[in-house]
């Protein structure tokens, strides 16, 4: 069961990439795109996983159906939602770090990198950000520490190219809601950029507990 489900979500996030990603935003386009890692989610809660797990996959996909819509206080509700998720992902990745791994200089090299990419990123956010500058701030010191936390777990390949992707999905999910103009032609490749790194990111996020 756990496996036909884990199949498909990654299916249907697929197929939402291909088909429902440029269809006009309406209650069908949220609900197709909340069910991929609701999928995984619930894969997560029917193999006996972690609570956090579970949790931080169902507040994701919270926060997927806020981001379908358009406007301000969707954002808002949607950056909450995964704010918390973070939160559930840190305090997972952390109850399992490697003590003898977390005081090594790669461990060290790691997260001086981590937070230097998310000083970067918003350094070339900041005069875009407007009233959304807290917020946003706040979130990505969040993000930051969930990458810090899932690198202290060791080296782990799995799980550390998930995170990658995580990163990778919302530092283009932020150039395109703050940077990129409304008529810009990146739109036209940051849309399935920032779906199909967050869905794979998600997939290989629970597939190191699940096949681990």
């Amino acid at each position: 069961m756990s496996l036909w489900l884990y199949s498909a979500a990654i299916a249907w996030g697929t197929a939402y990439g291909l088909f429902f990603l440029a269809r006009k935003r309406d209650h069908w386009r949220a609900a197709a795109k909340t069910i991929a890692v609701t999928l995984l989610a619930a894969t997560a809660l029917l193999s006996d996983q972690p609570v956090l797990l579970v949790l931080a996959l169902a507040l994701s996909a919270l926060g997927d159906f806020f981001l379908a819509y358009e406007g301000e206080a969707n954002f808002l509700a949607g950056l909450v939602s995964f704010l918390l998720a973070q939160i559930a992902y840190c305090t997972l990745f952390f109850a399992g770090q490697s003590p003898l791994w977390s005081g090594s200089i790669g461990f060290f090299a790691g997260t001086i990198a981590i937070f230097a990419f998310a000083l970067a990123m918003l350094r070339q956010l900041r005069r875009h950000l407007g009233k959304m500058r807290l917020p946003v701030t706040l979130y990505t010191g969040i993000l930051s520490a969930m990458a810090v936390a899932a690198l202290s777990r060791g080296p782990d390949p799995l799980l550390l190219s998930g995170v990658t992707l995580l990163l990778a999905s919302d530092a283009v999910l932020a150039y395109e809601r703050f940077v990129f103009e409304t008529h810009s032609p990146h739109r036209r490749w940051s849309g399935p950029v920032i779906w199909f790194t967050y869905l794979i990111g998600q997939a290989l996020v629970l597939a190191t507990f699940l096949f681990g």
